[in-house]
């Protein structure tokens, strides 16, 4: 019980940590400001969404939560491009795109939680197992700062490209959702690496909650990929020409 709530909260937090992180690199001298940006929008939508769950959940053939957090997904990708498009509103932007991916993740904790199974479990092992999962997502987010920082100083592509794949990394999982759904035709399977590279391997959970990784990707997951990271990454370009 204690190895599957950490790692639940870990594969829950780690996106966002690594999103937050990369964020604060950009935004380091207004810190404070991302902060609070992202601290209130997160609770608000974190409080609609639980609250009405269970209604969204049987919307739409009963697909109603999946296709609200593709939503989220892909605002969350959006809000990052307007805010490397439009630097004047960049941290408003960019802490209600990491808004939306808290929201995601903090309404799957409150699922887990909730679920009848918990009943048969101390709390003390809930709330151990989440210490101990937010801990060593922290600590990761910790040193992708610092590193993040460095290899700004050093060389702003760089940087750009990291920022790319994060923020790409929510369209990935926009569309995974949308296939389950039915919602996006799924196409021919481009490749099989779960033998080579594992999801759950411990390098294939990082690259997940990084940009995305999944070992069996299809055709149009890929070529969707392609082209938001390339326009991610042509907007953190503009970005910095116009500086």
């Amino acid at each position: 019980m204690l190895i599957n709530t950490v790692l639940m909260v870990l594969r829950e937090l780690l996106p966002l940590c690594l999103l937050l992180a990369t964020l604060l690199v950009w935004h380091r001298a207004l810190w404070r400001h991302l902060l609070w940006c992202f601290v209130l929008p997160s609770l608000l939508l974190l409080s609609l969404i639980s609250l009405n769950m269970v209604w969204i959940s049987e919307q739409l053939d009963g697909v109603g939560l999946e296709l609200l957090y593709s939503l989220l997904y892909i605002s969350c990708y959006v809000l990052l491009c307007i805010s490397a498009f439009n630097p004047g509103y960049a941290v408003w932007t960019s802490a209600l795109s990491a808004a939306c991916l808290f929201s995601i993740s903090g309404s799957h904790l409150l699922l887990y939680i909730w679920l009848p199974g918990q009943a048969d479990h101390t709390p003390a092992d809930l709330l151990l197992g989440s210490a101990l999962g937010a801990g060593i997502g922290a600590s990761i987010a910790v040193l992708w700062y610092y590193l993040l920082a460095e290899l700004k100083q050093w060389r702003s592509s760089s940087y750009q490209v990291l920022l790319s794949l994060v923020g790409t990394r929510q369209v990935m999982m926009a569309s995974a959702l949308l296939i389950q759904s039915d919602w996006l035709p799924a196409g021919p399977q481009v490749w099989h690496s779960e033998h080579g590279l594992s999801e759950q391997s411990e390098l294939g959970f990082f690259l997940q909650a990084l940009l995305g990784y999944e070992a069996t990707p299809v055709l149009s997951q890929l070529l969707l990929y392609l082209l938001c990271f390339t326009l991610l990454f042509w907007c953190c370009r503009l970005m910095e020409k116009t500086r």
